[in-house]
């Protein structure tokens, strides 16, 4: 390392024998407001995957420009960098860095030069793993132990870093504690490191301490609500081994329930008392009543308002009543549904009577619907099976428009529908997909006026493209088996268009033509792709292309094709998109708004 250049002290100052940074502050508070310090220059020659971790701590850079660093401060700052260069880059598996340095005259001031080479990676050559306690005395141990072993992330020959050894013992730790035994700890830890040759011997040993079993259950905070509406959630059962997953599972299944606005769950865990440790829960009942008033826009349907009112503790059992009435320009509904509350399978039934009123592209359909269903929700994917009775009347005028045609279907439909939701974020996302199927159908057998089957499903896939960008892929296909389709409720065949379809084409305007009127068809295929780039802020601009169509059977299909551009703002309760679309076929330009997530 080149030795500092003899230079006249630019300021008299104390030389102190403490610490050298306990040093730099005494000087930095002894000296004189009106002192000037030396000049002086760095530059770091290193690779570029570390040059910015060396440029934002070394001590040298900063602090460069400071009036309270003379000729002497320079001096110990340039002798003490090298072993700050080690000290950053040991952490990082690189124990044995080629380190060069120099400082040469550059105008009034000083050049100063390091130049670093990394050396080699340090691997691991041998790792030792243990684990003592109670753990050895579990039925599962072996296979859990080497389940454990098997996913261990630095095996042999991986690359050493301080933080993957510090995240590998935690993830081992972690293993323990979220099953039967919460009080693990690592015993003991050493990672060996020989410079030579970069090669890092790791060893570590786990107590599992005691196994824990859940006890009783504590209820604290109900008022209203009776004590069997929070037991049938419970996840476990006394006695049962400790789980943290089904603790977490047991406080979800509460906080998405409408009864409480808080759930705080507490279990003591004392290594000395690890049998039968009650599990105590602390709620907030929510207000029984809750009354809900909206206004909107989009411009498939055009201006919305709704009412909706819920009360959740009908004959003080927690089954939630709702009732709600929505009007729209092309659409009007009233629905009213009793809830019960989940049951020890984690099924929700319910029973519900919904009024639709709806005139779109010159179908104009009044629909009764009675039903019945059940849904369960596990993680990410939902399970509804319902059975719903359906009287449909829709009129709509003849193709020479001389008279009105009117139909009255019936229909009793059992269906299945399945639905996964894997988002890093549901309101705003930027990674994952959305998928959903649909399988129903009919019988004359069973009070209906056709036989029918109705197979549909949709796909929306989100990923990243770099730290601004976003795709979207979106698509949809369906179809219905039925010798004729005359009888099929509306509701159940296809019409396709709009803003989360096709863009460029009206509301539910693409289907089958009869005339002026677009009736449903029995298969329907879309798709969409679509780019989105972050502007400033929440803003991004947006791309995009959709194709598809639907019709009576595929040997009758076309695909229309839309495209454009959009806006995106991301609000708090999901995307409002503002696109501009061009339906090819249909030779126009149509204006399209929406909220939140499509799908």
């Amino acid at each position: 390392m080149t030795p500092l250049p003899r230079l006249a002290k630019l300021s008299l100052v104390r030389r102190f024998s403490t610490h050298f940074p306990a040093c730099l502050l005494t000087l930095f508070l002894a000296l004189p407001a009106a002192a000037t310090g030396v000049a002086y220059r760095v530059e770091i020659d290193a690779s570029s995957s570390f040059e910015k971790l060396l440029q934002e701590n070394l001590g040298i850079i900063r602090w460069r420009g400071s009036d309270y660093i003379d000729r002497e401060q320079l001096e110990r700052l340039y002798e003490a960098t090298p072993h700050e260069i080690e000290s950053l880059l040991a952490p990082l598996g690189y124990f044995n860095p080629q380190i060069t340095a120099s400082i040469t005259p550059e105008g009034t001031g000083w050049l100063v030069r390091f130049k670093v080479r990394r050396g080699n990676e340090t691997l691991i050559h041998d790792v030792d793993l243990q684990v003592e306690g109670a753990i050895r005395d579990e039925p599962d141990f072996r296979p859990r132990w080497a389940e454990l072993i098997q996913v261990w992330p630095l095996p042999i020959g991986a690359r050493f870093t301080q933080s993957d050894w510090d995240a590998a013992k935690r993830r081992g730790l972690q293993a323990l504690i979220i099953d039967r035994f919460p009080t693990a700890k690592i015993k003991d830890s050493k990672a060996e490191i020989d410079p030579d040759r970069s090669a890092a011997e790791l060893s570590a040993v786990f107590d599992s301490g005691p196994r824990f079993t859940f006890g009783p259950l504590e209820i604290n905070g109900l008022k209203r609500y009776p004590r069997k509406l929070v037991e049938r959630m419970v996840t476990f059962y006394p006695g049962e081994g400790y789980s943290q997953q089904k603790l977490l599972d047991f406080q979800s299944a509460l906080q998405n329930t409408p009864y409480f606005t808080s759930v705080f769950m507490d279990m003591p865990l004392d290594a000395n008392q690890p049998i039968d440790v009650p599990v105590r829960v602390d709620l907030v009942e929510a207000p029984p009543r809750k009354v809900d008033a909206g206004l909107g826009f989009d411009t498939d349907k055009g201006p919305r308002g709704s009412l909706g009112y819920r009360y959740t503790n009908i004959r003080g059992l927690g089954w939630i009543g709702t009732t709600g009435l929505a009007l729209q320009r092309a659409e009007q509904s009233f629905n009213l549904k009793i809830e019960l509350p989940p049951d020890k399978k984690r099924y929700i039934y319910s029973s519900a009577y919904n009024f639709e009123h709806k005139d779109v592209s010159g179908l104009d359909t009044l629909t009764h619907t009675l039903g019945i269903q059940r849904a369960r929700k596990h993680g990410d994917i939902e399970v509804t099976q319902g059975l719903q009775y359906t009287m449909e009347q829709a009129k709509y005028a003849s193709a020479d428009n001389r008279a009105e045609k009117k139909n009255l279907n019936r229909a009793l439909i059992p269906s299945q529908t399945w639905t996964r939701r894997n988002l890093d974020n549901p309101n705003d996302p930027r990674s994952g997909t959305v998928m959903s199927w649909q399988l129903s159908g009919a019988t004359r057998a069973l009070l209906s006026d056709a036989d029918f089957v109705r197979a549909y499903g949709r796909i929306a896939w989100y990923h990243p493209a770099g730290e601004r960008g976003l795709w979207l892929l979106r698509g949809e296909a369906g179809q219905v088996v039925a010798d004729d389709s005359q009888n099929v409720p509306i509701k159940s065949l296809f019409r396709t268009g709009g803003t989360n379809s096709i863009r460029g084409y009206k509301f539910e305007s693409l289907g089958v033509n009869d005339g002026t009127t677009v009736l449903g068809g029995r298969v329907v295929a879309t798709g969409s792709v679509e780019y989105q780039h972050k502007i400033v802020g929440r803003w991004r601009a947006a791309v995009f292309t959709d194709m598809g169509g639907a019709a009576q059977d595929w040997t009758d299909f076309k695909a229309y094709h839309g495209y454009g551009v959009g806006v995106r703002w991301i609000s708090p309760v999901g995307p409002l998109a503002l696109d501009v679309a061009r339906g090819v076929e249909a030779k126009r330009t149509q204006l399209h708004f929406s909220m939140g997530v499509g799908f």
